[in-house]
């Protein structure tokens, strides 16, 4: 299947873009290999050129590094609420008596 060609101005878009990431670099003064990935997805997202889906795609990813987690819930199972179901049965009604455990083997 023939690859689709880019029209010049799809072509001067790429470039720019090319050349807009080169500055950035340069200007950070960053030396190749020597950029930390979390500093790379910063960079792109960043750039005042970069496409708008990369960077929330890029935004997504760089998030857990940059922001913790506040607090995560307890996770409760459904073996976790039949236990405590079952612990709590019978509490408050005239059964509640019946139902404590006595030591009889003493």
């Amino acid at each position: 299947m023939p690859e689709k060609r880019l029209s010049k101005e799809q072509r001067e878009l790429l470039i720019e873009r090319s050349r807009a990431q080169a500055r950035l670099i340069v200007e950070a003064d960053i030396q190749p290999g020597k950029m930390l990935p979390l500093d790379y997805l910063l960079t792109i997202i960043n750039d005042p050129n970069a496409d708008p889906d990369r960077k929330d795609r890029l935004a997504i990813a760089a998030a857990p590094y940059c922001h913790p987690r506040l607090v995560e819930r307890e996770r409760i199972g459904k073996k976790d609420m039949q236990e405590k179901a079952a612990e709590n049965a019978g509490a408050g009604t005239g059964w509640s008596s019946d139902l404590e455990f006595e030591n009889r083997a003493q």
